[in-house]
């Protein structure tokens, strides 16, 4: 029998050089669908949070979900598949609701790419005990979690109009795990 998944959280200081991913923030609000070549699906709306802006499979970020990938099958001892990986710019008075993921989050990685806060803003999990774990990152700093099993969310973040906070979500399923289905999100990847 395959042997679930099952890890704490990870906190991996310094995982990239998020220089290489950095963006300045975009005026445009909503979800952008990245599916083939020349070929995006624009929401207006976010719906996970909000007034972000979101992408899913944006081009840019293609190399570096493969390279954290190879570093992850390594650092875990398991090949993985990528599923997908999905970028998120937060602004003032936005928060992520407590949440756990779909099946092809089963082994997911946060990373804080940049952000312009005065003060540290956490990436809160609930640990199966019920007590929280609070991840403070600066850029380029990761954190390693089950993003199917382990409950994660962000407060409301404050700051000034201009104030925001970019991260990146990559996300895999393990080559003998029981989410294989989702390898590289259902042939959307």
């Amino acid at each position: 029998m395959k042997e679930k998944f099952n890890w704490s959280v990870i906190e991996m200081p310094g995982l990239i050089d998020a220089s290489q991913l950095y963006e300045e923030p975009p005026w445009e609000r909503g979800r952008f669908t990245y599916k083939k070549p020349g070929q995006v699906i624009i929401d207006k709306i976010e719906d996970q949070v909000s007034g972000s802006l979101a992408r899913y499979n944006y081009p840019k970020f293609k190399e570096a979900h493969y390279e954290i990938m190879k570093f992850l099958e390594e650092y875990i001892g398991e090949k993985l598949y990528p599923t997908y990986y999905y970028d998120r710019f937060y602004f003032k008075n936005q928060k992520l609701e407590k949440h756990t993921d779909r099946g092809a989050c089963e082994v997911s990685i946060s990373i804080n790419i940049s952000n312009n806060l005065d003060y540290d803003w956490p990436l809160m999990f609930e640990k199966p005990d019920g007590s929280f774990i609070s991840c403070i990152t600066k850029p380029g700093d990761g954190v390693l979690y089950s993003g199917i099993d382990i409950p994660h969310w962000r407060d409301f973040m404050k700051g000034t109009k201009d104030s925001y906070y970019h991260q990146i979500f990559f996300h895999y399923v393990r080559r003998n795990g029981y989410f294989l289905e989702h390898a590289y999100d259902n042939g959307v990847y």
